[in-house]
């Protein structure tokens, strides 16, 4: 579970396994972050290949891999395309299956540039990319 912002990362967490425990999700959501942002998310748990999470960023409808001749995951360019927003990030990972899933759509303000250089990010703002 989730509101519309963020995990619960301290105390209980925030995965469980009964929806009984879904008032003790909440109210730590309440104690620890004083409000609920939005609303609440349910998230399916899915077996993802950790070691395959990617971030891309999108910069003015056009995404960007961490490599310049990376492949764009189909999912991100349709990403790029629904969101009017001028500069975000995706991270995607790939389930055991093989499919590619979109695990965060952030506002860019992420904590790293995860897979990127600071030189290759550089890149993306000056039309070199």
């Amino acid at each position: 579970m989730k509101d519309y912002v963020k995990s619960l990362k301290t105390s209980v967490g925030s995965m469980i396994d009964k929806p009984s425990e879904i008032k003790t999700v909440v109210a730590q959501m309440q104690k620890f972050r004083g409000s609920i942002e939005g609303g609440i998310c349910v998230r399916r748990i899915e077996d993802f290949v950790s070691e395959t999470e990617r971030r891309y960023f999108v910069v003015y409808g056009k995404p960007f891999a961490a490599l310049p001749d990376e492949e764009i995951p189909e999912i991100v360019s349709e990403c790029a395309k629904r969101i009017r927003s001028q500069f975000f990030s995706v991270d995607v990972i790939e389930r055991r299956d093989g499919t590619k899933r979109i695990v965060e759509i952030g506002d860019g303000q992420v904590s790293d540039i995860v897979g990127w250089t600071a030189e290759r990010f550089t890149q993306l703002w000056v039309g070199d990319s």
